[in-house]
């Protein structure tokens, strides 16, 4: 009888022993091994928190999640999250809750982010909460948004580039043949040409060298180019002097007129007069003062025409004679 109160003593003594394991080691899975300060966040959306989600701190656990009410305010409605951490941690009062998944597969935690705030917030206090965005709630709208775009902008894009495919490919089956038979006459004729066309480059080539560039020839061209650098120069210079006299006429056409300005009886008549003469000899010498000029212009093209192609020279044919021949 004895041994079986010493049995029943043991077994009892084992089960209890168990049952409080079992109990210290569900409150350290749960985080609540020891006190706790309370706190509270408050998010707009609370999709996949509930009662016993971790609270972590840089990643460190340090509390759970205690219980989520709903707050009413007109049509909005938010929810405060109440939370329990490890009693005497410091949260700086610039923390931020967030709530967010560590990888695809992980549960949803509220992780707070430290912040640089010298101040730490006060048990039963406010902590600023950054809700999640749900991760497959994104992924399906943006899936729906690809759908839309293709079949709006990608399938009509692919049947256009189809269509145009097509048709290039019949136009160039349908021209190929046409399009080879000219390259093929352009080949035939140009082998057949080309001889021909490099032999008349190199008899024009040897009569230039042989004809119109000998010693001679050149220096003749030398000459004539030369005078006619000359004779534009004194052009040049015969065009100033005519517009520096065209000036002198011009001062002495004004102290004419102030003469006659000055004069009166039978000096009138004089002045005036000469007044004219004076005039005709102006228009006169305006005129023989831009010939003078055209002139000089078509020298100085004529030398340039003569550098360029010395050829003109020798090869030019003069002109028939119009009044010989009846203007024929």
């Amino acid at each position: 009888m004895q041994d079986s109160r010493i049995n029943y003593v043991v077994v009892g003594s084992f089960v209890a022993g168990v049952v409080a394991i079992f109990i210290v080691v569900i409150s350290m899975l749960a985080g609540r091994s020891g006190a706790t300060d309370p706190y509270y966040t408050v998010y707009d959306n609370v999709a996949g928190l509930k009662f016993g989600t971790q609270v972590l701190y840089e990643g460190y656990q340090i509390g759970q999640v205690e219980s989520i009410e709903p707050m009413f305010e007109g049509q909005n409605v938010s929810f405060r999250i109440n939370m329990t951490v490890q009693e005497g941690w410091k949260i700086p009062d610039d923390s931020v809750a967030r709530a967010s998944v560590g990888g695809l597969l992980s549960a949803l935690t509220i992780d707070i982010d430290g912040g640089q705030s010298k101040t730490s917030l006060k048990p039963g206090a406010l902590i600023k909460g950054a809700s999640a965005s749900n991760f497959f709630a994104a992924l399906s709208e943006i899936g729906s948004e690809f759908g839309e775009i293709s079949a709006d902008s990608i399938k009509p894009l692919l049947g256009n580039l189809n269509a145009y495919i097509r048709n290039l490919d019949k136009m160039t089956m349908e021209n190929v043949p046409e399009i080879l038979a000219n390259l093929n006459k352009i080949s035939t004729d140009l082998s057949r040409d080309v001889p021909k066309i490099t032999a008349s480059l190199a008899k024009a080539a040897q009569t230039i060298d042989t004809g119109v560039l000998r010693p001679e020839n050149v220096e003749r061209i030398d000459d004539i180019i030369g005078n006619l650098d000359a004779t534009a120069e004194n052009m040049a210079g015969l065009t100033a002097d005519l517009g520096k006299t065209r000036d002198m006429l011009l001062a002495s056409m004004q102290t004419l007129n102030k003469v006659v300005e000055d004069n009166a009886g039978n000096v009138d008549e004089s002045v005036r007069s000469l007044r004219y003469t004076m005039d005709t000899i102006a228009r006169y010498i305006d005129d023989i003062a831009q010939n003078t000029e055209a002139t000089t212009r078509n020298m100085s093209e004529f030398s340039r025409a003569i550098r360029e192609n010395p050829g003109l020279l020798v090869s030019g044919s003069a002109q028939s004679d119009q009044a010989k021949t009846g203007g024929k």
